[in-house]
Parts: C-alpha cells; sequence; structure tokens
C-alpha cells in the first residue's frame, strides 16, 4: 500500500502509515469487527481514498471582498429581489 510520508497533516500520515502497515499482512476480505461487519476490503479502501485525497487540504474561505477581487462583479445586474427582501 502507498506510504503517507507526503501528507499535509504529518500526525494523520503517520496513523495512516501505521493502520496501512497493520492491514497488508491481513488475509483479503478477512472480518475486523463482526458487530459492524467491518472488514479488511473496507480498511483497505479507505486507506487507498485517504491517500487519493492526502493533498487536499481545507481550503479557506474567502470572505466578500476577497470574492469580490477574484470574481468581480456580476456582469448582468440583479434586478429582482426575494420576498425577503
Amino acid at each position: 500500500m502507498a506510504q503517507f510520508d507526503d501528507s499535509p497533516d504529518p500526525e494523520l500520515g503517520e496513523a495512516c502509515n501505521r493502520l496501512a502497515a497493520w492491514v497488508e499482512p491481513l488475509p483479503e476480505g478477512q472480518m475486523i469487527d463482526p458487530a459492524s461487519g467491518l472488514t479488511e476490503r473496507d480498511l483497505a479502501m479507505i486507506l487507498r481514498r485517504l491517500h487519493a485525497t492526502r493533498e487536499y487540504s481545507p481550503s479557506k474561505i474567502a470572505t466578500v471582498d476577497e470574492a469580490e477581487g477574484r470574481y468581480g462583479r456580476p456582469s448582468v445586474p440583479v434586478t429582482k429581489k426575494g420576498p425577503w427582501a
């Protein structure tokens, strides 16, 4: 399984590496927790998805001024207001 060493969150990357090291030697499809139905396949799928998305970090929410600076004003004037206006 791929390593998580380049994860933007080093603590999460290390935890994922430990989990991957634990999951890899398990037989495919082995039941991990019978009560929940959690299997080796579930953990492998979760780790693959985390590895694929490890580079994405939460994006900053722009303020109104920042958004206007990025996108400018609408090219079509807003003429109708909602019932709450």
